[in-house]
């Protein structure tokens, strides 16, 4: 029955993140907590959401912007390795208040930056990479804060969804070898991980044929209701 209500979980926030592009990992986390418990959740995320990465950036895959994505790429791989590290050392109830900070701070953050309608320069973008990296190995959910900056950058709103895509999927990739590599991914976690991740890629194509068909306000007000209810979640799960 659990591994039904995984599998559920992981086609539905599939096909959500393939419309919005972020909160990949912050919806099933939500979702997926109450079934696995905190501790595992980046485990199984970091293995369930490469599947859905890659085939998000093979469906998008005319959308790529290369330039961007090495730009916050290369910065963030050794982020994500020190941001998973820290993350096994920490215990539940604070690994749910970071969950919860990290997702509740991108809000502001992101419309800030778009009141002021910054245009992010290359360094900038790096540097906002390498944040991103260790919160990603740390935590779900740094994907909106790379929003502002990649479409700051020029991105088109297509174009965003693919390279996040990418992106997202080399971090997986890296967090899910920092996991193994300190015993966070036993047997059963790679074989929830595994199957969840398959339920994604059909995800992944619904959520492509929605997105076309949405606007761009609707775009931003939908990525804020999940930050806002995800991160409210976490909270309440730190403190309860």
């Amino acid at each position: 029955m659990d591994l039904l209500l995984v599998c559920a979980v992981a086609f539905i926030t599939a096909s959500i993140t393939g419309i919005t592009g972020v909160a990949g990992g912050l919806l099933p986390a939500v979702f997926l907590t109450p079934i696995i418990g905190i501790k595992s959740v980046l485990p199984v995320l970091a293995i369930m959401l490469l599947f859905g990465s890659i085939s998000r950036a093979w469906i998008n895959r005319a959308d790529f912007h290369r330039e961007a994505f090495l730009r916050i790429a290369i910065p963030a791989i050794p982020m994500v390795v020190l941001g998973g590290i820290f993350y096994a050392q920490l215990e539940a109830k604070m690994i749910a208040l970071m969950l919860g900070s990290v997702v509740l701070i991108s809000i502001p953050i992101r419309r800030i930056a778009k009141s002021h309608k910054i245009k992010t320069s290359p360094s900038l973008l790096s540097f906002v990479g390498g944040v991103f990296g260790f919160f990603a190995g740390s935590s779900t959910g740094p994907g909106l804060l790379l929003v502002p900056f990649m479409l700051g950058y020029g991105l088109s709103k297509a174009s965003f969804v693919a390279t996040l895509a990418v992106i997202a999927a080399m971090t997986h990739i890296a967090r899910a070898v920092t996991f193994g590599s300190i015993g966070l991914i036993g047997h059963d976690i790679l074989i929830l991980g595994v199957v969840a991740g398959i339920a994604t890629i059909p995800g992944a194509m619904l959520g492509r044929l929605i997105l076309k068909r949405m606007t761009n306000r609707n775009h931003e007000i939908l990525v804020d209701l999940m930050a806002l209810a995800g991160g409210s979640n976490f909270l309440w799960i730190a403190f309860q």
